[in-house]
């Protein structure tokens, strides 16, 4: 069984526009999106952490996924991917420079993406 880690845009959970990354965990739960690569296997998520904020440096997702694997590790767990959230993937204009540190850093296999959902429309169906 796999063992994930999320890294999902701050600005959208900070704004609860994906309260409790929801469509991840659903996602995942039916193997949907970039989660299909584990129907057979199976995953799970055992951390969740923010890009940094668009301000941010690219370092700081790096630190918090060095914090993220301490933590882990007090508990004899670790990571066996890092998912970029779809939500870092579709608006974040950063993205190429999270996707290079994390890929250069993680020392584990980085997918970008996690569901495929669209976000919810104001003006009617979706």
């Amino acid at each position: 069984m796999k063992k994930i880690a999320l890294v999902s845009c701050n600005m959208i959970r900070s704004s609860n526009l994906c309260p409790g990354d929801s469509k991840c965990f659903v996602a995942l739960g039916r193997k949907e999106g970039e989660f299909k690569r584990y129907a057979d296997n199976g995953a799970r998520i055992v951390g969740i952490v923010d890009c940094g904020g668009c301000e941010g440096n690219k370092n700081r997702i790096i630190c918090s996924l060095a914090l993220l694997k301490m933590q882990l590790s007090a508990l004899n767990e670790e990571v066996d991917a890092v998912h970029l959230g779809t939500c870092i993937m579709k608006f974040c204009k950063r993205k190429d420079d999270l996707i290079e540190a994390v890929k250069e850093k993680a020392g584990v296999e980085v997918i970008e993406g996690t569901h495929p959902y669209a976000p919810p429309s104001i003006f009617g169906q979706a």
